[in-house]
């Protein structure tokens, strides 16, 4: 149903549940990829759905490029990781294969390789600093009456005091 006055309906679409981050950015993203047509943007906003995980790790599409005036026929950039430049050559056929498989037609029909990829580094945790007693620590313990506990602590205490 349509607005009976003609006008812009301005009423607020929201959700009380969380949205994905791509479907947040799919239509900030849509005007610059409407320019490269719809697979231009599905190449790179569906990279790990089309050639898979592991393969999704050491490399990422940098651009799409089409003929002058058509959308079909075009060649994807790929950046790779140094090592891994040379196997993704031997894998263009089966990139190629895929990417027609999920698109029906062949909008990518060429692949360019680009040495550029930087993978992002694993975040390390910083391990806490190990707990130290100051020297002569365990003479606290002294004032315990229990002797299997005052032992337990005085042994607790020499071995943080290392």
């Amino acid at each position: 149903m349509g607005n009976p006055m003609g006008t812009k309906d301005t009423t607020r679409k929201f959700s009380f549940f969380p949205k994905t981050l791509a479907s947040c950015v799919e239509p900030l993203t849509r005007p610059v990829f409407k320019e490269k047509g719809l697979a231009g943007s599905r190449v790179l906003t569906e990279w790990e759905s089309i050639v898979g995980k592991n393969l999704a790790a050491h490399c990422l599409p940098e651009k799409l490029s089409f003929p002058a005036g058509k959308k079909t026929g075009g060649t994807l950039t790929i950046s790779a990781e140094n090592g891994f430049a040379t196997e993704l050559q031997h894998m263009q056929h089966v990139i190629l294969e895929r990417l027609a498989t999920y698109f029906g037609y062949q909008a990518v029909v060429r692949i360019a390789i680009s040495h550029t990829f930087l993978p992002v580094a694993p975040t390390q945790k910083a391990q806490p600093p190990a707990a130290k007693l100051p020297p002569g620590s365990s003479a606290l313990a002294d004032e315990v009456q229990d002797a299997d506990l005052k032992a337990a602590l005085q042994s607790l205490a020499k071995a943080l005091e290392e």
